[in-house]
């Protein structure tokens, strides 16, 4: 029960530009020391589409060291050590691009990955296990967060979560069940041509807190959008509630680091734009 749980955020869509780093260090299954760094990327680079995310902007990392310097300092906490990710494939992945980037010597890491434990997002975990994510991409929040799930999953006998029950008794896939009929097909003549959504492609993910995906998307149409179910590379929005499909996710950054433009909407932010 000796570990440290690890979060990155990156500046653009390269793996190599590390803009924050986030340790949580336990011992013996306790929380023993919390370590945050904001990391200088390459040339202070940064995407609109990766700021949307985490909230980081050149500006907050103008006088930050770079990772080379920062290597220094958390290296002998994570050679030799289990690491804990939700999502090894993207943190893990971002250390070693990072290495190779600064000419730094390559590391074979130990580690884990929630993620791949459960099959669930971060938030999903988070609101199952009744632990507090105060600051969802924020490195060390979302640390945090890992390291107290890394304990829930290795102390429970299964590992299939199909079958859990989120709000309200309702299980989490009929929450999650995707738009169908009428919806899916765009009203442009009477949309509002003044609307941020007016002949724009929305998706949502994830579970909706204030009312159900199928009454949002009605909204959205009646001001002229064009729903869909799926992410491809001319989606303009996707509208993210809570456990969004770590697919979809994926497909966003995948598109976006391609060149597209897929904006993600929190369920306030959405709020905010149709009112």
């Amino acid at each position: 029960m000796n570990y440290i749980a690890l979060d990155i955020e990156t500046a653009i869509g390269k793996r190599w530009s590390i803009c924050q780093i986030g340790l949580v260090v336990v011992r013996n299954s306790m929380i023993v020391d919390e370590i945050s760094y904001l990391v200088q990327p390459p040339n202070n680079e940064y995407s609109i589409y990766n700021t949307r995310v985490h909230g980081i902007t050149k500006i907050d990392t103008l006088n930050s060291p770079r990772f080379n310097v920062i290597w220094d300092k958390i290296k002998n906490l994570l050679i030799n050590e289990l690491i804990v990710c939700h999502n090894t494939d993207f943190d893990i992945n971002c250390l070693n691009q990072t290495l190779e980037y600064y000419n730094l010597e390559k590391q074979d890491f130990n580690y884990k990955c929630t993620y791949k434990m459960s099959g669930k997002s971060l938030s999903f975990l988070c609101n199952h296990f009744d632990i507090e994510l105060l600051n969802h991409h924020d490195a060390l929040s979302d640390a945090r967060a890992c390291a107290l799930i890394y304990q829930k999953l290795i102390s429970r006998d299964e590992n299939s979560f199909d079958s859990l029950i989120t709000h309200n008794n309702t299980s989490y896939k009929k929450l999650s069940d995707r738009i169908k009929g009428d919806v899916l097909k765009p009203d442009f003549e009477n949309g509002d041509i003044n609307s941020p959504f007016y002949k724009k492609k929305i998706v949502f993910t994830g579970v909706l807190s204030t009312m159900e995906r199928k009454q949002a998307a009605e909204i959205a149409k009646k001001l002229g959008a064009d729903i869909d179910h799926g992410i491809t590379k001319r989606t303009n929005f996707v509208i993210v509630g809570s456990a969004p499909g770590p697919v979809k996710m994926k497909k966003i950054n995948r598109f976006n680091e391609n060149g597209s433009n897929i904006i993600i909407l929190s369920e306030q932010e959405f709020i905010n734009k149709i009112s």
